[in-house]
């Protein structure tokens, strides 16, 4: 027998087949947003076979619910049960991007990984993986006795503000710009920064609190003209990025007790290592009575971009 995995985003959809042991035989790529949709393309892999896989098992970008997702920047949807039908499979199951991500954790080498914080050796406990992209991904990997357990979370849109005064007139700014994602006058879903869609906001924010003039300017291009230091407001801008990544990450180890690890991961730090710096570290630990137990989570940078089929060939493996 065998299972059918896919990692499916707003642009690519890959699929692939693995064996019982979990070693990956064949593996396709498609565009999300072809004319060929998800269940279609899974049903037509699987023909190619020769036999039903047992499981399916889909990391997919976008909102699960009942065993259903509409992908965020694609057009179309897919079921567990649609994909049960098209595959002829036993069992199919729909995992959020950062659920699959959390699920990846359960096989990670220290060769797919660079040391922040910490020793080389993962210790025991609870996994958190975050990743800034689109959104911010956030996920969890716990022990049920001898069984991982992947725990999905939303911690994109916890509550942040004003770490110093001097930070104010960016969140007045901030949530004047974007009042959807305010919480309050000065505190604003964690995306609202800690977002390839937030950043473009944030970066105006800053203008505006810097007293320069606003450009309209998108996230790779903020990144860009920081390291080319030839814009101050966006040094500033990928400062802070930097700086609450960190925070929001160290909350939300506290949170999970996260003893085994923070991985942090996604494009925007695989193409931006730099801002893992030694000020994204001050604000990770800035703990108060617990900056010492903050001090003593191992914090990685994870460098395997394949954490999606990896999480989904991880999930297959326990449907038995």
């Amino acid at each position: 027998m065998w299972n059918l995995i896919a990692d499916v985003g707003g642009t690519n959809m890959r699929l692939a087949s693995v064996a019982e042991d979990g070693r990956m035989l064949r593996n396709q790529t498609l565009p999300s947003k072809g004319e060929v949709g998800l269940e279609a393309a899974c049903g037509a892999f699987a023909t190619t076979e020769g036999s039903a896989p047992r499981h399916v098992v889909i990391a997919a970008a976008g909102i699960v619910a009942n065993g259903h997702v509409t992908l965020t920047n694609a057009d179309q949807s897919a079921s567990e049960p649609g994909l049960i039908a098209a595959c002829g499979a036993q069992s199919a199951k729909i995992l959020n991007d950062f659920e699959a991500a959390a699920w990846s954790l359960e096989t990670v080498t220290a060769r797919e990984v660079k040391v922040l914080q910490g020793q080389g050796d993962f210790p025991p406990g609870a996994r958190l993986i975050i990743g800034p992209g689109t959104g911010l991904g956030v996920g969890a990997l716990a022990m049920d006795g001898a069984r991982p357990v992947a725990v999905p979370g939303e911690g994109g849109h916890v509550g942040i503000g004003p770490r110093r005064a001097d930070l104010v007139p960016v969140f007045e700014a901030l949530v004047a710009l974007w009042p959807e994602v305010a919480m309050s006058d000065l505190t604003v879903e964690a995306e609202a920064v800690l977002s390839g869609t937030g950043l473009p906001y944030f970066y105006r924010a800053v203008a505006q609190a810097m007293g320069q003039a606003v450009q309209s300017l998108e996230g790779p291009q903020i990144f860009a003209a920081a390291s080319a230091q030839s814009d101050p407001v966006a040094r500033r801008t990928v400062a802070l990025f930097g700086e609450y990544l960190g925070a929001v990450a160290g909350d939300l180890a506290v949170t999970v007790k996260a003893l085994g690890g923070v991985f942090v991961t996604g494009g925007v730090v695989h193409k931006n290592p730099h801002i893992l710096d030694a000020a994204f570290l001050a604000a990770f630990n800035a703990g108060g009575r617990y900056q010492g137990w903050r001090q003593n989570v191992p914090v990685y940078l994870y460098e395997n971009e394949n954490f999606g089929l990896i999480g989904a060939r991880n999930c297959a493996q326990h449907l038995d």
